[in-house]
């Protein structure tokens, strides 16, 4: 058995053929998604920049860890307004944006921590009911 993580895997089965369109996949999702969260970086009350920093990350992230290798992942509108509501008035007392990333990077990594849980103890069953 293979421990290696899902996107090492399809990395060590990429076909140099799929390489041309792979890399206008990647251009056009770029265009698309840095913008986006760079915009709702700033409607949840954080630098634009952390956006920017969070969209690429995140799609690293999931390029390795990731099991599809087709699934896109990106901001979405419904976590601008949720991050801002909790984030904003941990943060907003001293007005320091600095603050601003550290409570909303506390709130990313407290999420991690119960969505690993929730797959570790097979949760996963809960997403099929969800429309």
């Amino acid at each position: 058995m293979d421990l290696a993580p899902p996107g090492v895997l399809a990395l060590r089965g990429y076909r140099r053929r799929w390489l041309a369109k792979d890399l206008v996949a990647g251009v056009v999702l770029t265009t698309l998604l840095v913008p986006q969260g760079m915009a709702y970086a700033e409607l949840a009350g954080l630098p634009p920049i952390t956006g920017l920093y969070t969209t690429i990350t995140c799609l690293l992230g999931y390029a390795v860890f990731g099991p599809s290798r087709i699934l896109v992942l990106g901001p979405d509108s419904s976590l601008g307004p949720m991050i801002a509501a909790t984030v904003l008035p941990l943060a907003a007392a001293g007005g320091d944006p600095g603050r601003a990333v550290a409570v909303a990077s506390m709130l990313a990594l407290l999420t991690a921590v119960v969505m690993i849980a929730a797959g570790a103890v097979g949760l996963g069953f809960v997403a099929d009911l969800l429309s």
